[in-house]
């Protein structure tokens, strides 16, 4: 970085999408205003039609984006305030409305002037560099930006501010004129997509399994093959699932200490990777399609129940802990579809009291961090910090009747034609009640965050109960 002090004291003028804020205002204002208005997502393409500066104007007007919750880009605004503290002038130039801009400048209170598109102009490369030639004069500005367009202001400016910059374009700037600051920080959109993803949370759907384990058809390799695409059907769905989620959530998540690192609310995945969401969820359905009806209805009442969660039922208290048990249990059905080894009313009462003790928990180790209580400004949840006991003491009980429910299959006749050893599974008893109690310790000593299945992922001890478990799975079923 050059000395700054050498250099005429030109005005800085500084572009704002992925320069400013590590996100596209465009994008920004659409999604705000579809979450506004489902009606605006129809609308949008007449708008684009009347030009995109109209639209632009349209969703502004349209959309409530709060500033103080954007992905800013603290380098660079360090970088300024001292700048402007040294006497520069500071101008903020944008092909965004002047609305949208104004608001963000308003915000960060440091910029000395906003110039924007207008609803007629878009102002963007050539119509930004001739905008700024008219109001500063050739070589009498200091630009920053991070686009190829913006190098039709770059070879007007007098110096240049780098942000982000691909190889090629920073080694092309560097040939019009001096770079005096150079902001890097950008990460891997690949990485950050597999993120967003959560690439991670497909453990879950190992579930789909179950049925096929637990059956007389576990060397079926017919079986296993269906439920291997069943698992596949799923992982998808539900990353798509996740990326919706994560849009509609998005204002929530930036104002949340560790939710606001995710790719979308950090910036660090352009928003415009939603759109790869609908198509792997169309892929699912014709995965599981190709397995069978049965499995296609599983797998898209799974993918509404999840929309339906993600945009309402994860308010209403309780009704969000029975979903989120229902869509565990939904994996059971659907891989008891699949391979034939439908799952039985001992093993859905089971799983159901299970997984609705995890749900249970989940909701309280989230209530034990204050920032999602009732306090926390963008809260979407329907309970208080005064839940918190009646949580546990739900999740506690449900914990314990998945156990009673485990006990009564081991004594029935069901589980004497399928185990030759049955006697052997009532070891799995207390590791199960042993493994629930040691999470809802984890939890309120404050050891877990939120998710109980990605705890024990990490848990070496839950690792030792899930081998022991086998074991005594495996001796139960042989035959010595």
């Amino acid at each position: 970085m050059s000395n700054m002090d050498n250099i005429k004291k030109a005005p800085i003028c500084v572009d704002l999408d992925g320069t400013l804020v590590f996100t596209d205002m465009f994008a920004e204002t659409a999604l705000s205003a579809i979450r506004k208005n489902i009606l605006n997502l129809f609308l949008i393409p007449v708008w684009l039609l009347k030009g995109r500066a109209f639209a632009k104007k349209k969703l502004a007007e349209s959309s409530s984006v709060d500033p103080s919750h954007l992905p800013y880009n603290n380098d660079l605004i360090a970088f300024l305030k001292k700048e402007r503290e040294a006497g520069r002038k500071l101008v903020l130039v944008t092909a965004s409305d002047k609305q949208a801009a104004v608001s963000i400048a308003d915000h960060l209170n440091m910029f000395d002037e906003v110039i924007a598109s207008d609803g007629s102009n878009n102002l963007k490369g050539k119509v930004k560099s001739s905008k700024l030639l008219k109001v500063f004069g050739e070589k009498e500005f200091i630009y920053a930006g991070n686009d190829t367009s913006d190098l039709h202001v770059w070879k007007n400016a007098q110096s240049a501010i780098m942000v982000n910059t691909p190889h090629a374009l920073s080694k092309a700037v560097r040939g019009l004129v001096p770079v005096i600051h150079e902001s890097t920080n950008r990460k891997n959109t690949f990485k950050e997509l597999l993120r967003a993803l959560r690439t991670y949370q497909w453990i879950k759907n190992i579930l789909v399994f179950v049925p096929l384990i637990v059956s007389e058809k576990a060397v079926n390799f017919e079986a296993f093959i269906s439920t291997c695409l069943v698992f596949i059907s799923f992982c998808l769905a539900a990353s798509g699932l996740y990326l919706v989620n994560d849009l509609i959530d998005l204002e929530a998540d930036r104002s949340h200490p560790v939710k606001r690192r995710r790719p979308f609310a950090s910036g660090s995945l352009p928003l415009e990777y939603g759109i790869i969401s609908p198509i792997i969820i169309l892929a699912a359905l014709n995965i599981s399609r190709a397995v069978s009806l049965d499995c296609l209805i599983m797998v898209c009442l799974y993918i509404l129940v999840s929309m339906l969660y993600s945009v309402f039922l994860k308010t209403k208290p309780l009704i969000d802990v029975f979903c989120l048990a229902g869509l565990y249990t939904l994996r059971i059905i659907a891989g008891g579809f699949s391979s034939g080894a439908h799952a039985s009313i001992w093993l859905l009462n089971f799983s159901g009291f299970f997984f609705l003790a995890l749900a249970f928990l989940k909701r309280y180790s989230e209530y034990l961090n204050k920032s999602d209580g009732p306090d926390a400004k963008h809260s979407r949840r329907g309970y208080n910090n005064s839940d918190k006991e009646m949580l546990q003491m739900m999740g506690i009980g449900s914990s314990l009747i998945s156990a009673v429910v485990l006990g009564l299959y081991i004594s029935s006749s069901q589980a004497n034609s399928i185990y030759r050893h049955p006697d052997y599974l009532w070891g799995i008893i207390p590791l199960i009640v042993f493994w629930h109690f040691r999470l809802w310790l984890a939890a309120g000593r404050n050891y877990m965050h939120h998710d109980p299945i990605i705890y024990s992922l990490k848990d070496w001890v839950s690792y030792i109960c899930f081998a022991l478990i086998a074991g005594i799975f495996i001796i139960a079923r042989a035959n010595i």
